[in-house]
């Protein structure tokens, strides 16, 4: 019987994989939200299937932090909702597969019984499903600290605009055609964005920064809001710039020490197994006689 379950086990995960993987397929291109992505300066990205499209409406009403949508960190990686769903749901059913695997492997040991492949599943359904909201997170906080040290250059280039004579808007939007960098993209197309609306640019890099969580982007937009009333910023740009450089240098060192304290433990391990190698002769020799 334990080689029929092991075998109804494996067909019942890959079963459950496989219906997930037909559910969200890819879709032809959602035209709306092309048009909406490319006039904020992105590439469109493809919708998904119907199943997660239910799925990230649920999601878009939920306020738990877990089941709802992280609509910020998605806004900084340029990651549609149903993208992201989609990959919770491939991550679900590769561990549900994975934890059926797991549970009737061991039971073939006898070391659990066989009655706890469903129990197996559904850890495996959870934690594969919490791994891409974790990844995502961690993703954004790179790129926001990324953001961060690239503003600075662009607060700098800001500053060398304004001392050239230009105003406001084109300076802001002159320093964001120095690189390719996302966030110079970002700044460029939301400023030519709202030019088109009649918006000021201040107003939008507002938004852009209350929207993706980054609050030195907020100050930049309020620092342009002070210059289009005329007063003389770019001292003030070149402190906020060397702020930003020593709030990063300062994270460096502050990782640079927790990797330090990381190796302790390996080096220390290392040490006392370098001095048992050296002893070992000895002791062997003592222990013989």
């Amino acid at each position: 019987m334990m080689p029929l379950a092991i075998l109804l086990g494996l067909v019942f995960g890959a079963g459950l994989a496989a219906v997930f993987l037909a559910a969200v397929p890819d879709a032809k291109l959602h035209l709306p939200y092309a048009l909406e992505r490319t006039s904020r300066g992105a590439s469109p990205q493809p919708t998904t299937g119907v199943v997660v499209t239910g799925l990230t409406d649920r999601a878009a009403r939920s306020s738990h932090p877990w089941l709802g949508l992280p609509q910020a960190d998605l806004d900084v990686l340029e990651l549609s909702p149903s993208r992201y769903i989609a990959r919770r749901l491939r991550g679900a059913a590769l561990g549900a597969a994975t934890g059926t695997v797991l549970v009737l492997v061991n039971a073939t040991a006898t070391v659990v019984p066989a009655a706890l492949v469903p129990l197996g599943a559904l850890a495996g359904t959870g934690l594969g499903g919490m791994l891409p909201y974790f990844q995502l997170r961690d993703r954004a906080r790179q790129r926001r600290d990324s953001y961060r040290r690239v503003l600075a250059v662009y607060l700098d280039l800001v500053a060398q605009e304004r001392s050239a004579g230009r105003a406001a808007t084109p300076a802001l939007r002159e320093a964001a055609e120095a690189s390719d960098h996302p966030l110079l993209l970002r700044i460029r197309a939301t400023v030519l964005h709202a030019h088109r609306l009649g918006r000021t640019p201040w107003d939008a890099l507002r938004d852009l920064g209350t929207r993706l969580k980054v609050p030195e982007l907020v100050d930049v937009a309020d620092l342009a809001d002070t210059a289009a009333d005329g007063a003389a910023i770019a001292t003030s740009l070149h402190t906020k710039a060397a702020s930003l450089r020593h709030a990063a240098l300062s994270d460096d060192t502050a990782e640079a020490n927790r990797r330090s304290e990381r190796l302790t433990l390996p080096v220390s391990l290392l040490m006392v197994a370098f001095l048992g190698l050296v002893l070992y002769p000895t002791t062997a020799q003592l222990l013989t006689q």
